[in-house]
């Protein structure tokens, strides 16, 4: 078991953890749980809406639950010792239990398939130097005056690679390794260092955040790892992490530390998979939406959150590694792709990269889809972008038995001439529903009928043809898919009328978010010549039932492509080759951006895409 303390007298202990912190009276368990390093998912942002932060108090005393978790639990639930860790405050020393379902868990990962072969030529580069011995007789010039031969396009010298220099030279050494970032010497290393470095491109997601280490020398990827964004422990999507920071700076750099420690953890996995020291890692190229750089920057983001939405940056940013506190080679810079506006970030940036629509013919549509859909469309080398605030229902938030993408997650649904049948992550037994599973049920019962294309169950006397098992499994909240007795938790997992409606807001403005952009171009759904898919979540999606429930256009599936992580795949792009990083940065400045917000004809196209049919605009 390890200790955090704080010198106070009442502790809280979390299982199955083992973490046992000294604890403030009065503060809530999660806020205790955080600072254990415990992360327990809070999508609503710790405002007791969601019910998604479930623990069982095993052992010592809480406050009495509030009005608003009394409508959240049952009398069976507090008999248990179940409470809403975000609303139940710590008034003694406690057991805590935290069960899978409320972790902040993802187990889930997304290829990074690159558009095309790139050779690598990073902007950090490595340049094996044979330094001449000065001569009384001869030349005299200063060791960094003949270091310069050798390196002829650098103008700025860093203070550390000079002192570097001379103890280099002072061990006797003539063959040295001169490191550069750009125009700027960065380091020297003694011997031939050449073929030993590494860059990182980071994909900083509203729910994950993944990782990529390249061997910039060749080119080749050597590892990748990936772990929820910490910050989900504020709630799930950007406007709750807006509300938390408020204009406070503390809040601010409490945010960016979060998810700065979990991106250094990242780094020393990905290390150690490599077999290479941390400080061989020179350079990371870092992507994310709007909101997400400028926390991971350690910027305010609050004018995000308030119209008309302005960022404080839109560029490009090259910061040294050591002033984020991210721990790579102490000399090692970061660099992020540019935003394109408020909504529209360099996570949208990195698609646009990887999926090459811009040089592609036709009418290309990409769509990111996750918490934020971003949206970009582009025909003959013009691109138009758009933001759909899709929430994360499909990250499991807002879903009454939802969860996040991890093992004993229902992902598949099946409906046969016998029953409904389902199946999870890691085959387990079931615990939620998670995106691509709610997808599947809604999809599985609108094919059969038991959803209409309004969102509204059938009537019971209309459903003819299906199976008896099948019928029992309608219920006044909803339909059955995973009864109790075959499931990991003590209930039976229903999909409810309401989470239809949540599909359908999601889906209509992803939908509407596509349309708009195809209709300000000039064009209809038909003129579609590719659709582009990109996101973990897309990876996994059923594309008959996307379809057919009217998530994206009703075109040919063959035109139909997913992505994987290509966010990330971009980022790639960016670190392994400079020209590549300066050709994303010149695309993504000529991207018209459409703002949605307040826009009737947006209005108009939404409402129409909430059927749940193909072509759901066209009825």
């Amino acid at each position: 078991m390890s200790d955090i303390k704080n010198d106070m007298g009442m502790t809280v202990e979390f299982l199955p953890d083992g973490v046992k912190i000294d604890a403030i009276e009065g503060e809530t368990i999660m806020q205790a749980a955080r600072r254990a390093g415990v992360m327990i998912d809070a999508p609503c942002g710790e405002h007791g809406r969601c019910g998604k932060c479930r623990v069982t108090v095993v052992e010592g005393e809480t406050d009495e639950p509030s009005v608003t978790e009394m409508e959240k639990l049952t009398p069976a639930d507090f008999a248990a010792g179940t409470r809403l860790s975000c609303l139940a405050k710590v008034q003694g020393s406690l057991i805590v239990e935290v069960p899978n379902t409320s972790r902040h868990d993802t187990r889930r990962k997304a290829t990074t398939a690159l558009p095309y072969h790139i050779n690598p030529d990073s902007y950090t580069k490595k340049t094996l130097v044979y330094l001449s011995v000065p001569s009384i007789s001869g030349d005299l010039r200063s060791d960094l005056s003949r270091l310069r031969d050798s390196v002829p396009f650098v103008k700025e010298i860093d203070l550390s690679a000079m002192q570097c220099l001379y103890n280099v030279i002072a061990s006797g050494n003539r063959t040295i390794t001169a490191v550069t970032a750009g125009n700027r010497l960065i380091g020297v290393e003694s011997g031939d260092t050449v073929a030993v470095h590494y860059g990182v491109a980071i994909d900083v997601g509203t729910t994950t955040v993944a990782g990529y280490m390249v061997n910039l020398a060749t080119g080749r990827e050597v590892a990748a790892a990936s772990t929820p964004n910490p910050q989900s422990a504020f709630g799930a999507d950007v406007i709750s992490r807006i509300e938390y920071a408020g204009t406070q700076c503390d809040k601010v750099e409490e945010l960016r530390e979060v998810v700065t420690s979990s991106i250094n953890e990242m780094l020393y996995t990905m290390a150690e998979t490599a077999d290479i020291s941390i400080c061989d890692i020179y350079e990371i190229t870092m992507v994310g939406n709007t909101c997400m750089t400028h926390l991971f920057l350690g910027v305010d983001p609050h004018s995000l959150g308030q119209s008309p939405y302005v960022p404080v940056f839109t560029e490009s940013m090259t910061v040294p590694a050591e002033e984020l506190e991210i721990c790579i080679q102490s000399r090692g810079v970061v660099r992020t792709l540019p935003n394109i506006s408020g909504f529209v970030g360099a996570d949208a940036v990195g698609v646009l990269a990887a999926s090459n629509i811009k040089a592609r013919p036709g009418l290309q549509v990409a769509v990111d889809i996750g918490t934020n859909a971003e949206v970009v469309a582009s025909y003959n080398g013009r691109a138009v972008a758009c933001s759909a605030a899709a929430g994360p229902a499909f990250e499991g938030a807002r879903i009454s038995c939802g969860m996040r993408a991890q093992p004993g997650a229902i992902d598949r649904v099946k409906i046969d001439d016998e029953d409904l049948k389902v199946s999870t992550i890691a085959d387990e037994k079931p615990l939620g529903l998670c995106g691509s599973g709610v997808i599947e049920a809604v999809g599985e019962l609108r094919r059969v009928g038991i959803i209409e294309s309004t969102g509204a169950f059938a009537d019971m006397d209309d459903l003819t043809g299906i199976s008896d098992k099948l019928r029992n499994r309608i219920t006044d909240d909803g339909v059955i898919l995973a009864y109790a007795a075959d499931c990991g938790i003590d209930n039976d997992i229903i999909l409810t009328t309401r989470d239809v409606r949540e599909v359908q807001l999601v889906k209509a403005a992803i939908y509407a978010g596509i349309s708009m952009l195809i209709e300000t171009m000039g064009f209809t759904p038909s003129h579609i010549t590719n659709l582009h898919i990109a996101g973990a979540f897309g990876t996994y999606i059923n594309p008959e039932h996307a379809l057919n429930i009217g998530l994206i256009p009703n075109i040919p599936l063959e035109k139909v492509h997913f992505l994987g992580n290509a966010a990330g795949a971009g980022a790639k792009m960016a670190i392994m080759n400079n020209k590549e990083f300066d050709k994303i940065i010149a695309s993504a400045a000529d991207v018209e951006y459409i703002e949605l917000a307040g826009d009737t004809a947006f209005s108009d196209h939404f409402m129409m895409a909430m059927l749940l049919s193909p072509g759901c605009e066209d009825e």
